[in-house]
């Protein structure tokens, strides 16, 4: 919702806006019930620029020399212009050891995660997350008027592998698993990675590896092989 004008909604699933100027018109306009349970994600985002925001997992040693030259040569229009994709594509999917087809840049890796939820679910369909984990899966989910299946992690934070392939048996729609996970930092091997996708035959599989630079184990190699397991990845955290 964008901040100008910005009401809060009322209770019965509507909101009332009116004019700034005279004040003579006001509108009724319906609100999603999706929206209006779902439980806000709200960081604390500003009044701390100069201070080390440790819970925004930043790289606080800035960017490398490379990216600011290469931002030092692109000029004014360059910069005005929407971007074109497929040269950076072909790039990055070499890289990564895929096909371009098989590679999609969006805007940031929450923009990644809320095009499984455009494309895979349906209001009242349902998604599988394993908790504590990032709350963008949750907070996506809730919009989009989904039910959240939650499991825990154990007391030690083991990954609960059984649970997960009991639930794998009603068939969600998607399954997020961070991977490294955040916030607990703890990992799923890649013999557990595989043998829930073998289990996972109606199920979009997606493997966030936003952190997998410091845990150097990716499961991007196997896409070729499980045609419902999906990768995410961030340029935010690339060290």
């Amino acid at each position: 919702m964008p901040e100008r004008n910005r009401k809060t909604p009322a209770r019965n699933g509507s909101a009332t806006a009116s004019a700034a100027v005279g004040a003579a018109m006001t509108a009724e306009l319906p609100v999603r019930k999706a929206i209006l349970e779902r439980r806000t994600y709200e960081a604390p985002a500003e009044g701390r620029e100069k201070k080390l925001r440790l819970d925004f997992n930043e790289n606080t040693a800035g960017c490398s020399r490379a990216v600011v030259r290469a931002l030092a040569k692109l000029s004014p229009q360059q910069l005005a212009m929407y971007p074109e994709y497929q040269r950076p594509t072909r790039r990055l999917a070499q890289y990564f050891g895929v096909k371009p087809e098989e590679l999609l840049l969006t805007n940031g890796g929450d923009d990644a995660l809320r095009v499984f939820f455009d494309a895979f679910v349906d209001p009242g369909s349902a998604i599988l997350l394993c908790e504590p984990t990032f709350p963008m899966y949750r907070y996506y989910a809730e919009i989009a008027g989904a039910r959240v299946e939650a499991l825990r992690y154990g007391s030690g934070m083991e990954f609960p592998l059984e649970s997960v392939l009991a639930a794998l048996l009603t068939k969600p729609r998607v399954l997020f698993i961070a991977n490294p996970n955040n916030p607990t930092g703890t990992l799923v091997q890649p013999e557990a990675i595989e043998k829930i996708l073998n289990a996972a035959t109606n199920t979009a599989v997606v493997i966030d590896e936003a952190y997998a630079e410091f845990s150097e184990v990716s499961v991007v190699p196997w896409i070729g092989k499980h045609p419902h397991l999906f990768v995410a990845r961030t340029f935010c955290l690339f060290r």
